[in-house]
């Protein structure tokens, strides 16, 4: 209630409790009922100062934000029950979220004059003070306010005694009135600016956005180099001598025998190869051939795809559509020769693109693949015309592959050394250059835990097809099909195809034993592995590790059994991609042509594949590894061909930080390498033991 002049002097207890009746009717009452009491100021009945801070600020909320009609309320004054708030909520509830877009009114209190006169809205100026710059409300700019308003009054709390004094309320509310006035004048035009201008999130183009950091590459090691350009394919091999020059050589040495420091015998060692050795393919630029047509004569290559398994509809429905198709890998391979091309500065005469699509068990596929591949005779007629045939396979596809390529050599539908024989009266034609590639093959069969998972088991067992069951078969290298598999390899091997497995580091379905094809060893196999940059980094002590084990493996040396070990450690996690990333990374199809390309065929006897029984479903015994790492080291052929190698990964082991529980178990196990010296691993004391 606004308390005129004539009246001041006859306020009694009775103003005391209106006005604390009238804190009710404040416009956030609908919300709290805990304010401080108020006294309305008395008025000098001229109502106009009210109007123009009422017109100003309705003028600064703009026609956007409309204060919201409040009826009157007749002849009860202050001690009406009516809400004037509550009512215009219930009427235009559109019209409330103009309440909250400025906290300038947060301090408003509606009084009534007498009966038959208009409502007042005072509004307390302190409240914008005591704020501060960090709680901005709407701005009342005091440049922009009519000269003939007088400021408005700050509600004056009632004195203890319950009675307020007109006197000590005029002296107050011109110190109050000076004091808002000088801060209200400072802050009001920043706080201006700050509601004009605010934005309730940053733009897009003001952003400074940092540079990402590139993710690690993806990369297939060992490289090659660090295959053919270090021993012992480095090492060029003696030329076979005559019957007659060997019984000379002999008679000779020991005639004239003399002694040898040790120093001489260790670099005769070193020099010596083993048969294995010399049977080993090598760079042609290693053995002085560095002419300009790397081709050397090739001109037409036909490029076969054979994608591997593909899951039933079940599986299809969360894992989706299968990507790794024949298609896919003809033309990532043509694409990979393109770039030697490039590189090189060679130019082939004509490519064939000969995707096989099919499904099935392995003899299924065979027959079916054959038979579309014999029945097209423009395939067969480039397949028979090519100088060099090129087979990119993955997965499952690495066994159907292999068994093609037997049943082409034994149809003599492609040359090789040894069915290359030529008819009386015809042109006789050099063998074919024949390369496969096998992307994550499952030579020896899925992972364990597959088979075992309480989960997998059964859906493989009651909802996949019999292809799919059929791959566990060869975990044992006993079973039929795996021998029939071993067969066949070995006619591939014997006629000169050279072949190339690469597994994947983190691959979820085909463990790195089964991948590279561990049990199994011939002069003409490649091993590699590759190495996703999200998953892996280069530099990584594992992946090092990893890198020199092929690297002892593609040199005829024995691995210990650790990379059967390791096994475990690296294979990547069920719902997973390592086993389809590698038919996407063009390096893998690149070593493969390299090889192809850039290395010769050995020895041209061939040589006999050597074997070992393994079964993959029989538990392996982490704590062999420190054994298996132990004889690795005591190998004196592998210390000595790769004894810097050893050293830098005792450094790496170092700072070696695994991430996983398994890895950080792998760890303790092989501690004893930081045990090893340079003098311990030199070859040279035979007698001094190496851990």
């Amino acid at each position: 209630m606004e308390i005129s002049p004539e009246t001041t002097d006859q306020v009694g207890p009775s103003a005391s409790g209106d006005a604390k009746k009238s804190q009710g009717f404040t416009w956030y009452a609908p919300w709290s009922r805990y304010q401080a009491p108020s006294v309305d100021l008395p008025s000098d009945g001229n109502t106009s100062v009210n109007s123009a801070s009422q017109q100003l600020i309705d003028q600064k909320l703009g026609p956007s934000v409309q204060e919201p009609a409040v009826p009157s309320i007749e002849g009860t004054g202050a001690t009406g029950s009516t809400d004037p708030i509550q009512s215009s909520i219930a009427q235009n509830r559109t019209g409330w979220m103009s309440f909250f877009s400025a906290r300038a009114m947060a301090m408003r209190s509606i009084t009534y004059e007498k009966e038959g006169e208009m409502e007042v809205m005072d509004i307390d100026e302190d409240v914008s003070a005591a704020e501060g710059p960090g709680n901005p409300s709407l701005p009342s700019p005091a440049g922009t306010q009519d000269p003939s308003a007088k400021e408005t009054r700050p509600p004056q709390l009632p004195s203890a005694s319950g009675r307020g004094s007109p006197i000590a309320v005029e002296k107050t509310d011109l110190k109050q009135q000076q004091k808002a006035t000088t801060v209200t004048t400072s802050e009001a035009s920043v706080r201006e600016v700050v509601v004009r201008q605010s934005s309730p999130s940053p733009s897009k183009k003001s952003i400074v956005k940092t540079p990402a950091t590139p993710p690690p590459p993806n990369v297939v090691l060992p490289t090659w180099e660090h295959i053919f350009h270090v021993p012992p394919r480095s090492i060029i091999p003696e030329a076979p001598s005559s019957t007659l020059a060997k019984a000379f050589k002999s008679v000779t040495e020991a005639l004239f025998a003399r002694n040898e420091s040790s120093a001489e015998k260790g670099k005769g060692r070193e020099a010596t190869c083993s048969p294995y050795e010399k049977a080993l393919p090598r760079a042609w630029n290693v053995l002085g051939d560095n002419g300009p047509d790397v081709l050397r004569g090739c001109q037409r290559v036909v490029v076969i795809g054979v994608h591997g398994w593909f899951p039933g509809a079940v599986a299809r429905t969360f894992i989706g559509e299968p990507t790794g198709t024949s298609s896919k890998f003809v033309n990532r391979v043509v694409q990979a020769l393109d770039e030697f091309q490039e590189k090189h500065k060679v130019k082939l005469t004509k490519i064939t693109k000969i995707p096989l699509e099919g499904e099935g068990t392995i003899n299924r596929r065979v027959e079916k693949l054959y038979q579309n591949l014999t029945s097209n005779e423009e395939w067969m007629n480039d397949l028979r015309e090519a100088d060099a045939i090129f087979v990119a396979t993955h997965s499952q596809g690495s066994i159907v592959s292999t068994h093609i390529l037997d049943r082409l050599i034994t149809d003599r539908h492609i040359r090789t050394k040894l069915n290359a024989t030529v008819p009386p009266g015809d042109v006789a034609l050099s063998p074919q250059r024949i390369c496969c590639l096998g992307l994550c093959g499952i030579h020896l069969g899925p992972l364990r835990y597959l088979n075992t998972n309480s989960l997998l088991s059964p859906y493989i067992q009651y909802f996949e097809s019999t292809a799919a069951r059929e791959l566990f078969e060869f975990q044992n290298t006993q079973s039929a099909i795996s021998t029939d598999y071993i067969r066949a390899l070995q006619n591939v091997l014997d006629n000169g195809i050279k072949m190339v497995y690469i597994a994947s580091l983190n691959d979820q379905v085909v463990g790195l034993y089964s991948g590279l094809f561990t049990s199994v060893s011939h002069p003409l196999i490649l091993r590699a592995i590759y190495i996703d940059g999200d998953a892996y980094h280069s530099s990584d002590f594992l992946s090092n590790l990893l890198a020199l084990l092929l690297r002892i493996r593609n040199a005829g040396l024995s691995d210990s059994g650790l990379l059967t070990h390791l096994s475990e450690a690296t294979a990547g996690s069920l719902n997973g991609i390592g086993h389809s990333t590698p038919y996407e990374e063009l390096g893998t199809y690149t070593l493969a042509i390299n090889y192809l390309f850039l290395a010769n065929d050995g020895l041209e006897e061939p040589t006999e594949l050597t074997t070992e029984s393994f079964n993959a479903l029989t538990e392996q015994n982490d704590y062999e590894i420190p054994w298996a790492l132990r004889d690795l080291i005591a190998d004196d052929r592998v210390t000595s061909l790769f004894s810097d190698e050893l050293v830098g990964l005792r450094d790496a082991f170092r700072n070696w930080h695994p991430k996983t529980a398994i890895q950080r178990d792998l760890k303790r196990k092989l501690q004893p390498i930081q045990r090893l010296s340079a003098s311990m691993i030199s070859g040279r004391d035979r007698s001094m033991s190496k851990l």
